[in-house]
């Protein structure tokens, strides 16, 4: 019963996570009502987030591409950071960002013709510590991946993350990654997705150390 509980508290996350196009009138007064609306140029604060950026990723030339998304960039790099959870994912710039989900815990990106999706959330894992070891929450994890239909052909896990890989219901590759790390105090679990057609899985090969390079940064 357990496990049950868990689960569905696992699937209610996952759904309040994913990103979607809403109505437009819908998504109007959402954007009306949104603190970040009509953001001024840089003042001093953010400013000195981008130079904090500098130092942590050692680059310099950070700009801001997307305040009320997280987006940032620098060269021909682009990179997403959550404020609200204190983590990094690198994604090239050729790729379409989404908006930051409602939770305000992750967001989606596609290539062009979105035959590579990548996605990428946070939720807490503090809360279930009482209850579930980090190894068998991620094993229920893993679980509710295989009970949405998908094949999983490859898992790794260690003491503080997981990769799991395979194919969808819908006949796509996935390649996922889960990692436990600190935020602010809190012990948080930051999954990434990423779904691809075969024919682009080299260049998904060629993405994956660069997409995970700032990932697990501040643990």
């Amino acid at each position: 019963m357990k496990n049950i509980y868990a689960i569905y508290i696992l699937l209610l996350m996952l759904l309040l996570s994913c990103t979607s196009k809403k109505d437009s009138n819908i998504q109007a007064t959402i954007a009306s009502l949104s603190i970040y609306d009509n953001h001024p140029t840089l003042d001093i604060s953010e400013a000195k987030h981008l130079q904090w950026v500098d130092s942590v990723l050692g680059v310099k030339g950070v700009k801001l591409i997307d305040y009320r998304n997280g987006i940032y960039q620098y060269d021909d790099t682009r990179f997403y950071w959550n404020r609200t959870f204190d983590y990094f994912l690198v994604y090239p710039s050729s790729f379409t960002h989404g908006e930051e989900s409602d939770l305000s815990n992750g967001n989606h990106f596609v290539n062009e013709d979105s035959t590579i999706c990548l996605n990428v959330y946070a939720t807490y894992f503090d809360v279930f510590k009482d209850d579930y070891s980090l190894h068998e929450w991620f094993d229920i994890m893993i679980d509710t991946e295989i009970e949405q239909g998908n094949r999983i052909v490859k898992k790794d896990i260690t003491d503080h993350s997981y990769i799991i890989e395979g194919n969808t219901k819908g006949g796509r590759c996935f390649y996922s990654k889960a990692i436990c790390k600190k935020a602010y105090e809190r012990d948080i679990i930051v999954t990434v997705k990423l779904q691809y057609t075969d024919s682009r899985r080299k260049e998904v090969e060629k993405l994956l150390p660069n997409i995970f390079k700032y990932i697990s940064i501040n643990k």
